[in-house]
């Protein structure tokens, strides 16, 4: 078969909404309504980081959905799901997202599974925020002529979880190299071609029908063609899915707020054994940092003042962190 290069997506590129399927009113609904479960997605590299997108699409097993591509450098990534202000509006800037990560306010994320030749990565998170839902996943596959959106975060954009609209070029099995010439793999699966525009940084966003279900998932785009991207079709996801033992509910219920106590916790899967770990601090980090040197000396009887003065500033400097509490211990310990 032909091995024709194409390049892997990973972003979006705003377009007009509307059209004669649905009113500019119901795209914006319907954006509303799908962008809750959208995912913007973040990988440490050793030089920086690579960014991405992904849908929840189980929450009771934190279930996300994203490329290979997206997922491939590492066995964690860092998720983020639309935060909203004060006022209600979403915050979209890029650099606050990224920020967070910094801080430690991202949801890590677990990669579970890859399949390169589908270009598919199955993530789970450790936590989900209170009144996020999941995406359900179509029926079926979509059709030609069809009406379709994509929700993704492109790097050329500065703002996060935009959305573009298509229509459904055609459906069918291919074969191509994707990437660069010097970092490139083969996708041979059931692609969905529309006319959506992708850039990197939408790879691995939903590509969602008129009822808010998936039908794709974002994989890339051809420089070669006018508006020509390619998505996974949703049976890929399923098949996948299926051969790792991953049930998917059909409809999946909203983690709900109690307006009496707040936004609730992100709860963990209550049928998975290992409990969801917190998010570590940047303040944690560098503690327990500080506590990992301080041990160096806590076997060296000449060395048990550098021992004290370390833990001291581990108490002084990071109160109320773990690390703080260990190295009151060990003070106490050595009275």
């Amino acid at each position: 078969m032909k091995m024709i290069p194409r390049l892997a997506a990973g972003l979006l590129v705003i377009s007009a909404f509307g059209g004669a399927a649905r009113g500019e009113e119901d795209t914006e609904g319907l954006y509303k309504k799908v962008v809750k479960s959208a995912v913007f997605i973040v990988q440490p590299l050793k030089d920086g980081y690579s960014m991405g997108s992904g849908s929840l699409v189980d929450l009771e097993k934190r279930i996300v959905v994203t490329n290979y591509h997206v997922a491939r450098h590492g066995k964690l990534c860092y998720c983020q799901f639309p935060v909203y202000q004060k006022d209600g509006e979403m915050m979209t800037d890029k650099t606050k997202y990224i920020g967070r990560v910094a801080r430690g306010e991202a949801i890590i994320a677990d990669v579970l599974y890859m399949d390169s030749t589908r270009d598919l990565a199955i993530l789970k998170l450790r936590s989900v925020p209170a009144g996020t839902p999941a995406l359900p996943l179509a029926p079926k596959s979509t059709s030609p002529g069809a009406s379709v959106w994509n929700i993704g975060s492109p790097g050329a954009v500065e703002q996060v979880f935009g959305i573009t609209e298509g229509k459904v070029r055609a459906i069918g099995n291919q074969e191509y190299v994707t990437g660069t010439a010097d970092d490139n793999f083969t996708v041979k699966a059931k692609i969905v071609t529309t006319t959506n525009p992708t850039n990197p940084g939408d790879s691995g966003g939903p590509l969602f029908n008129k009822n808010g279900e998936i039908v794709g998932v974002t994989q890339g785009g051809s420089r070669a063609a006018s508006l020509v991207s390619l998505f996974i079709d949703v049976s890929e996801v399923k098949n996948y899915l299926d051969e790792k033992k991953i049930v998917i509910k059909a409809k999946d219920a909203t983690l709900t707020t109690d307006p009496k106590k707040g936004p609730a916790d992100p709860k963990a899967d209550p049928k998975d054994p290992t409990p969801a770990p917190k998010v570590v601090s940047a303040d944690e980090k560098a503690a327990s940092a500080l506590l990992s040197a301080a041990k160096a000396y806590s076997k060296d009887e000449e060395l048990r003042a550098k021992f004290v003065a370390k833990l001291t500033e581990i108490v002084t400097k990071h109160p109320g962190t773990a690390a703080a509490a260990e190295a009151k211990r060990l003070l106490n310990g050595l009275k």
